[in-house]
């Protein structure tokens, strides 16, 4: 599955998994973990894989442990809008 730059980026900043754009912060946040995201995508044989890489590259570079069902739900949402 190889994830599009733009539409993960609309997709993650309109999710604001940890409200940093609702409060404020510039629109690129998440830019480093959406760039993480999107090169390791193609790794990803489904929507719980998606999912998992998008709880890692959370955790790993923020040190925040999103809600996983929340992440499967963008991962779905991901992939929806790819098609």
């Amino acid at each position: 599955m190889n994830i599009d730059i733009k539409l993960l980026t609309q997709v993650i900043n309109k999710w604001d998994p940890i409200g940093l754009l609702a409060g404020g912060a510039p629109e690129d946040e998440y830019s480093i973990e959406i760039r993480e995201i999107a090169q390791k995508s193609s790794l990803c044989n489904s929507e719980t894989d998606l999912a998992i890489l998008i709880f890692k590259v959370f955790n790993d570079k923020m040190g925040v442990k999103l809600n996983q069902l929340a992440c499967l739900n963008q991962a779905f949402k991901l992939n929806e809008y790819r098609k």
